[in-house]
């Protein structure tokens, strides 16, 4: 064997002994139990919705009952979400809407398009994410527009039948979200 192999075999074994059964390298261990307080989630619900009775042409005019919208128009439905938000730091963080469900569809409703929603929180312009608690309200512009593929004259009412896009329902979906610490209060 060569004389560097031996060195190494023997500084091996040595370091085994010293760390193995020799017991040079004894130390103690000792543990504690920490108890601490309880963690409770918080909540995000909404608990209230209303909306308006009347679709809103885009001047801020209400569209009476049996209105009728033309070519270029879009309408805004406001919608009011009171929440349920409880937990430090929540805040609102997104707004989706989902494609309208028609009660009946046909040309008209065939050319509508939806527009992006406007989003303020207790009644004030807001970027999100946006504080809230317990008692805010969300309100939603569900905008629509009547822009579909060049508005064909399909989607024109006649005499004999008026097209009507009655709204059954749409879904609004609001993400909660991590408010930074010192960003702002809800209110």
């Amino acid at each position: 064997m060569e004389r560097l192999t031996k060195a190494a075999l023997a500084t091996g074994g040595a370091a085994a002994l010293l760390l193995g059964g020799a017991g040079t390298l004894a130390y103690w261990t000792a543990e504690g139990t920490a108890t601490g307080p309880d963690l409770v989630a918080g909540s995000f619900t909404v608990t209230a919705t209303t909306c308006d009775d009347a679709w809103t042409l885009e001047d801020g005019t209400p569209l009476p009952e049996g209105g009728a919208i033309v070519p270029g128009d879009t309408v805004t439905l406001e919608c009011v979400y009171t929440m349920d938000a409880e937990g430090e730091h929540i805040a609102l963080g997104a707004v989706d809407v989902s494609a309208p469900d028609w009660e009946a569809d046909n040309a008209l409703t065939a050319e509508l398009t939806l527009a992006d929603p406007t989003v303020t929180v207790n009644g004030a312009e807001t970027t999100l994410p946006a504080p809230i608690e317990t008692g805010s309200t969300v309100e939603v512009g569900l905008g629509v527009t009547f822009d579909g593929e060049g508005a064909t004259n399909a989607s024109q009412s006649t005499t004999e039948a008026a097209l009507t896009a009655a709204l059954a329902d749409v879904t609004v979906t609001l993400t909660q979200a991590h408010q930074e610490a010192g960003a702002g209060a809800a209110g």
